[in-house]
């Protein structure tokens, strides 16, 4: 990709489906906003068997359309929650081909979802041409009972220890500068095993313990596919979570220093959409706590204080109609299995953490 100024990688794997139109809204997105700059469109495929990249050759029209394959970690135990084995190596090779180009700006986006639009390209590209940001952080509209990993542990945790508010900072799109990109590169994060589940939620967590630049883009709804290689929601949670208490281990000398978190940028607007929220069996959510209070409370005792179990077995005899896990308790409880975590005293793979369920 010699003499590129923006580079669009699109991750994929058996997404024949949704490229075409994902590429096409790049394409859109490239010309209307960025009709003067040399750009590249970028297919990191992980080895689809449906015919992936050429259904994006298809679509493409002005842009120059690559393809950089790249592969796959041989022995992958399980398929990672964001669906795309290897990820950390395809971004890993975008990112080295666009600082071997010289790129100025590069943005990653899944080519497996249904919603992407041509203002997606503008805001996770502009803010790094010409407001000098080096890490873009999406912003999707979500309905009340969407994301509750995101929404329940993973976003206070960042924010809280890290000091940063950014409300997807584990997203599967995202901008970064060429500088980012420089110092994502020289980082030895790659090579681990944490990297195949962790490497999305490390990118954020890289960018603001570097004190780069951030701000968020609004990019209004995010809507995958329904694919059947997704990992069930407790495979998530362990990969997710465990992604995040990782992190925690390994930025000690960060989170120790900080006090507050503030608020970064927001770029774009979204249309004011009623977002429909469907209706919630609170009666089968609390049966399923009590179930798990049931048969993980042992589990829960090796991490858990005495107090928090009681206040846990409380809840088990509280009705439906009336049933509270407070922000205090909840708080309380990941902070405990984080301490957990580092400490070592339950398998780190485990997902048992109270409430997840709700």
């Amino acid at each position: 990709m010699p003499g590129a100024d923006i580079v669009v990688a699109l991750t994929s794997f058996n997404d024949a489906r949704t490229i075409g139109s994902v590429t096409e809204a790049v394409c859109g997105g490239l010309e209307r906003y960025f009709g003067s700059s040399s750009t590249r469109i970028v297919i990191a495929d992980a080895g689809s068997t449906d015919g992936t990249p050429e259904a994006a050759r298809q679509v493409a029209r002005t842009a120059a359309l690559i393809d950089l394959p790249y592969t796959v970690p041989a022995g992958l135990a399980e398929m990672p929650y964001h669906g795309l084995p290897g990820r950390a190596g395809a971004l890993r090779s975008v990112l080295q081909a666009a600082q071997r180009a010289g790129v100025k700006a590069c943005a990653f986006v899944d080519a497996g979802l249904e919603t992407v639009e041509p203002e997606w390209v503008e805001r996770l590209i502009a803010p790094v041409l010409n407001d000098g940001i080096d890490y873009v952080s999406p912003r999707y509209q979500r309905r009340v009972n969407e994301g509750a990993i995101t929404k329940g542990i993973v976003y206070p945790m960042f924010r809280a220890l890290f000091g940063v508010q950014l409300r997807q900072p584990a997203a599967g799109e995202f901008g970064c500068s060429a500088r980012l990109g420089a110092h994502y590169l020289e980082q030895d994060f790659w090579d681990v095993e944490q990297a195949q589940v962790g490497i999305d939620l490390w990118l954020a967590v890289t960018a603001v313990c570097g004190e780069f630049r951030t701000c968020e883009a609004l990019l209004g709804r995010r809507l995958k596919r329904s694919v059947e290689r997704r990992p069930d929601l407790s495979t998530t949670l362990a990969q997710v979570v465990g992604a995040l208490f990782a992190e925690l281990e390994h930025r000690v000398d960060v989170w120790q220093r900080i006090r507050g978190s503030a608020a970064v940028p927001i770029v774009g607007t979204v249309p004011a959409v009623d977002l429909e929220n469907p209706s919630v069996n609170v009666a089968g959510l609390t049966e399923s706590f009590q179930l798990g209070y049931r048969e993980l409370r042992e589990i829960w005792t090796w991490v858990l204080p005495p107090r928090t179990i009681v206040e846990l077995r409380k809840l088990t005899e509280t009705p439906a109609d009336r049933f509270q896990l407070g922000d205090r308790l909840w708080a309380g409880i990941i902070y405990d299995f984080a301490i957990g975590y580092a400490l070592h005293v339950m398998p780190r793979e485990h997902p048992a953490i109270p409430g997840t369920a709700l």
